[in-house]
C-alpha cells in the first residue's frame, strides 16, 4: 500500500501542479490587463454597491429574524419545555457527527503510537518503518475523514469573515461627495446642503452686480466614506474657490437672511456691533434680553473682491436711516392737519399715503381708522425684552340661589366671597433709549388662589296680602315689602288729584318690580323724581317714583320681584317714599282694588 502511494502521488503533484500554474498565470494576466480600465472602476463601483445593499439587506434580514425569533420565544416557550429532550438529543447527536472526524483521527495516532512502542522491541530501525507504513496506511484509510472536517471548518471560517467585514463597513460615515466640473469640492451629509449652498452662492453673485443668469452649476454625487463634512458656508466657499479667482476671504454682513455688506475687517465689524449693544445689557439681570430688531450676523467665507468695502461705510450704514413705515390710530378729536403735523408733513403728503381715504369728508377720517405714514427710522435699532412678573386678584362672582322662605325682596347672604390670586408674567419690548414699552404681552398666567364665590338666598316668599291676581290669570305684588306704612291712596276716579299710592319707608328700602317686563323709562322727572315704569305686556304698566336711585336702565327686561330702586325723596316730594301707579290700557287703576288689605 505505501509503494503504490510513492508510485502515484509524485506524478499527481506534478500534473496538477503545472495546469495550476497556466490557470494562476492567465488570470495574473487578465488582472493586469483590467487593473487600470474604465471598466473595473465600473466593475469596482458595482461591487462596492452590490456590497452596501448586501450590506443593508443582512441587517434588516437579521434584524427582522431577531425580531421574529424574539417574538415566537414569548408565544411558544411551552413547546420549547416539551422539545427540551428532543432538543437535547439533537444537539448531542450534532456533536457527535460534527467530531467524530476529528476523534478518529486522535484515536489512530494514539493507536500509531501504541504499534511503535510495540515495535521498538523488534528494533528501532524495524520500528520506523512499520511506523511509518502504518501512518501512510491511516492517511489513506482516513483521507475522506480530513475533507468531511474541511467541510465543517470553512463555512464557520466563511461565516467569521463575513462577520468581521460587516462590523468594519458598519463603522464607516458614508457621506456625498460633490463634484463640480470633474472635480470633487467637497463633502456633505444631504443634497440639501448644497442647495443652500448654491443660493448663497447665487446671492453674493447678485451682490457683486452680476445677472447671475449664465451662472449654473450642475453636481454630481457619488457616496464615499469620510469624516469632513461642509455646511452650507463652507461649500459656497468650495463653490466659488472652484469657479473664480477674483475671490479672497472677508466677512459678510448679514441682515434679516440678506447680504448687505462686506469688508475684509470683520474683527472691527463684530466689535462694533457689540458697542451698540453694550449700553443696554444687565448681565445680573436674566428676565432681559438685547438684541437687534432686526437678525443681524457675520458670516467669514469667500466673497468677490469687487464686492469688499472699507470697514468704516459698513459701519455707517449700521447707524444710517432708511424709509420705514408707522401705524397711526385716528383718535377722538383728530383731524387730518393735527395728525400730519405731528408727524412733521403736510396734509396732501398724508392723504397720498393713504389714498383709501378721503380727508374731505368727516366719514373718510373716522375715529378707530389706521393711517399708514412712511417715515425715515433707523437702520438697525437695539432691542430690550423684558420680563417681569406681578400679581392680580380675580374677581369673585355672585351665585344666587332661590330661597321660598325668605320674603320677597329679602337678599341674604349665605357665603361670602372672596378674590383669588393670579401670578402674571408679561413682556415688554422697548427699541432705542425709549422708556416707554412699544409692545406688552401676557406669556404666562398663574393661578396662585382661586376666587370663592359669593352665594346669596333670594327670598321667594310673597304674603298673600302682598299678592294681586289679574284678570289675565298673572299677579303684581307689592313694590315695598319693607314699608312702613301708607300716606295716602289715589285721590280722584282717575287719579286727577293724586295718581298712586305713596308708600312710607326708610331711605334705601329696596323697590321691586311688580311683575316681569320690559323697562321703559328710568329717569329723573322734575315732578317724579328718578323714576321707573314698566310694561308688562298684558295691557298694564306700574311706575314707581322719588327713588334715590335707580337699579335699571331703559330697554332693560326685569324679572318679577328684582330690585329696579332705593326708596328716597327726590323730585316733588315730602319724606323718604316711593310713588307707586298701576295703568290699565293707560288708565290709572286704584292701587287699593288691587291690595284691598293694605
Amino acid at each position: 500500500m505505501a509503494q503504490c502511494v510513492e508510485n502515484k502521488t509524485p506524478n499527481g503533484q506534478k500534473n496538477g501542479g503545472n495546469r495550476w500554474l497556466a490557470v494562476r498565470a492567465e488570470v495574473m494576466r487578465l488582472w493586469k490587463r483590467l487593473r487600470h480600465s474604465r471598466a473595473a472602476a465600473v466593475l469596482g463601483q458595482f461591487l462596492y454597491d452590490m456590497g452596501f445593499w448586501g450590506e443593508y439587506t443582512a441587517r434588516r434580514l437579521v434584524r427582522e429574524i431577531w425580531n421574529g425569533g424574539c417574538f415566537l420565544a414569548r408565544h411558544i416557550v411551552w413547546i420549547w419545555a416539551r422539545a427540551a429532550g428532543l432538543t437535547k438529543n439533537i444537539l448531542k447527536s450534532g456533536v457527535q457527527d460534527l467530531t467524530a472526524p476529528f476523534t478518529r483521527m486522535a484515536n489512530g495516532a494514539k493507536n500509531i503510537r501504541a504499534r511503535v512502542q510495540e515495535e521498538k522491541q523488534a528494533g528501532t530501525a524495524h520500528a520506523a518503518r512499520e511506523g511509518l507504513r502504518y501512518f501512510a496506511s491511516g492517511v489513506h484509510k482516513y483521507f475522506p475523514l480530513l475533507g468531511r472536517a474541511v467541510a465543517y471548518v470553512l463555512p464557520v471560517a466563511a461565516l467569521a469573515v463575513f462577520g468581521y467585514t460587516v462590523h468594519t463597513v458598519l463603522e464607516y460615515n458614508y457621506v456625498l461627495a460633490v463634484e463640480v466640473n470633474g472635480s470633487v469640492v467637497g463633502y456633505m451629509q444631504t443634497e440639501q446642503v448644497f442647495d443652500s449652498a448654491k443660493d448663497e452662492v447665487a446671492q453674493r453673485i447678485n451682490y457683486a452686480g452680476a445677472t447671475g443668469e449664465g451662472w449654473t452649476v450642475e453636481p454630481s454625487y457619488q457616496i464615499a466614506v469620510g469624516e469632513n463634512v461642509m455646511d452650507e458656508n463652507q461649500m459656497a466657499a468650495a463653490i466659488l474657490e472652484s469657479s473664480s479667482d477674483e475671490i479672497q476671504n472677508a466677512t459678510g454682513l448679514y441682515v434679516n437672511d440678506e447680504l448687505v455688506a462686506v469688508t475684509a475687517d470683520g474683527d472691527r465689524l463684530r466689535e462694533e456691533l457689540d458697542s451698540m449693544t453694550a449700553p443696554y445689557k444687565e448681565p445680573d439681570n436674566p428676565n432681559l434680553t438685547v438684541e437687534f430688531n432686526k437678525d443681524v450676523r457675520c458670516e467669514d467665507s469667500i466673497y468677490f473682491t469687487s464686492t469688499i468695502v472699507p470697514v468704516d461705510k459698513v459701519i455707517e450704514k449700521l447707524h444710517g436711516e432708511e424709509q420705514g413705515a408707522v401705524y397711526y390710530t385716528i383718535q377722538s378729536g383728530d383731524t387730518p392737519w393735527t395728525v400730519a403735523g405731528s408727524f412733521g408733513i403736510s396734509v396732501d403728503e398724508l392723504q397720498a399715503q393713504n389714498p383709501e381715504r378721503d380727508f374731505s369728508s368727516s366719514s373718510g377720517f373716522p375715529v378707530g381708522a389706521q393711517l399708514t405714514i412712511s417715515q425715515a427710522m433707523p437702520y438697525l435699532q437695539v432691542k430690550r425684552t423684558l420680563a417681569s412678573t406681578y400679581q392680580e386678584t380675580i374677581p369673585y362672582s355672585t351665585e344666587e340661589q332661590q330661597d321660598p322662605t325668605l320674603p320677597m325682596g329679602t337678599v341674604q347672604v349665605v357665603q361670602e366671597g372672596a378674590e383669588g390670586l393670579a401670578e402674571v408674567t408679561q413682556q415688554q419690548v422697548f427699541y432705542g433709549d425709549s422708556d416707554t414699552p412699544s409692545e406688552t404681552s401676557i406669556i404666562d398666567r398663574v393661578v396662585v388662589q382661586e376666587p370663592v364665590n359669593r352665594i346669596v338666598a333670594m327670598g321667594q316668599y310673597v304674603p298673600a296680602e302682598n299678592i294681586a291676581y289679574l284678570p289675565d290669570g298673572s299677579t303684581l305684588i307689592w313694590p315695598v315689602p319693607g314699608y312702613r306704612g301708607i300716606s295716602r291712596w289715589m285721590i280722584g276716579s282717575s287719579g286727577q288729584i293724586h295718581g298712586g299710592v305713596d308708600i312710607r319707608a326708610a331711605a334705601g328700602t329696596d323697590i321691586l318690580a311688580a311683575a316681569g317686563g320690559l323697562v321703559k323709562i328710568a329717569g329723573y322727572h322734575p315732578s317724579y323724581g328718578n323714576y321707573v315704569v314698566i310694561s308688562h305686556g298684558n295691557g298694564y304698566e306700574t311706575l314707581y317714583a322719588h327713588a334715590t336711585r335707580l337699579a335699571v336702565r331703559a330697554g332693560q327686561t326685569v324679572t318679577q320681584g328684582q330690585v329696579i330702586a332705593y326708596v328716597g325723596n327726590t323730585g316733588n316730594s315730602f319724606g323718604y317714599h316711593c310713588h307707586f301707579e298701576i295703568k290699565r290700557n293707560g288708565t290709572r287703576q286704584q292701587p287699593r282694588d288691587y291690595f284691598p288689605n293694605k
